[in-house]
């Protein structure tokens, strides 16, 4: 069996794989099921005892399923009428039942990603620790890979919304906020409709919105220079 969704010589892909195995997941997991307004870390893979009683024995999110595939290097076969996708952690309601995401798509998804992060060279299962690192090392890795952009202009802003408005939760300039990560031994995962690039800090206006840069530029560079700092 292969899969043809994911390119295995991406250098995106092959960058991701040297990075973690949770980190890869998610990045991939949450990209291919934005499309279908699905949280891979708010939805989840339910399976009941059987299709009578539908009593609910096992309940994870699709973000830790399609992980332990990875980790286990195996692919799934899920049984239908007993295991299904819910808003709801163990429900089998029907009313919960995620009707954008059938369980034989989700399967799929699952053995597209457990296939490409095991083609060699396969993903790093053990979880790389964060070296010993200055801000300068930051600040420089990431104007090295952004050259065009003032990345001392650019903000990442975490904001909440209410009617009306926009509620800031965190601004910090670029380099900043990746080394924040960094710091402690966390990799940023930059993504969601409440996190931005603006070219004002502590602005979450659309005129201050950056003009070179969105939050998938970010995600991007991050993903290309984050092996170099990992032991």
């Amino acid at each position: 069996m292969s899969s043809n969704y994911y390119s295995y010589s991406d250098p995106r892909i092959v960058a991701l794989k040297k990075i973690r195995a949770s980190f890869a997941v998610a990045v991939l997991l949450t990209e291919r099921l934005h499309e279908l307004g699905i949280n891979p870390f708010k939805t989840y893979l339910n399976t009941a005892s059987d299709s009578v009683d539908e009593a609910v024995v096992s309940s994870n999110t699709l973000f830790d399923e399609t992980l332990s595939w990875v980790e286990k290097e195996q692919l799934p076969n899920y049984v239908q009428g007993i295991t299904g996708v819910f808003s709801r952690q163990y429900s089998f309601a029907s009313k919960d039942r995620v009707e954008s995401l059938d369980l034989l798509a989700f399967e799929q998804m699952v053995i597209d990603v457990v296939m490409v992060m095991a083609h060699a060279p396969s993903v790093n299962l053990f979880k790389r620790s964060v070296k010993s690192l200055d801000f300068e090392e930051v600040h420089e890795a990431l104007k090295y890979r952004l050259p065009d952009v003032n990345i001392d202009g650019a903000y990442i802003t975490a904001f909440s919304q209410v009617p009306g408005e926009h509620i800031i939760l965190q601004s910090r300039s670029l380099a900043e906020d990746v080394y924040s990560y960094l710091q402690h031994d966390e990799i940023p995962f930059y993504h969601g409709e409440q996190i931005g690039v603006y070219s004002v800090a502590y602005s979450a206006q659309e005129n201050h919105r950056h003009a070179q840069l969105t939050i998938g530029d970010i995600s991007n560079a991050v993903i290309d220079i984050l092996p170099e700092f990992l032991t």
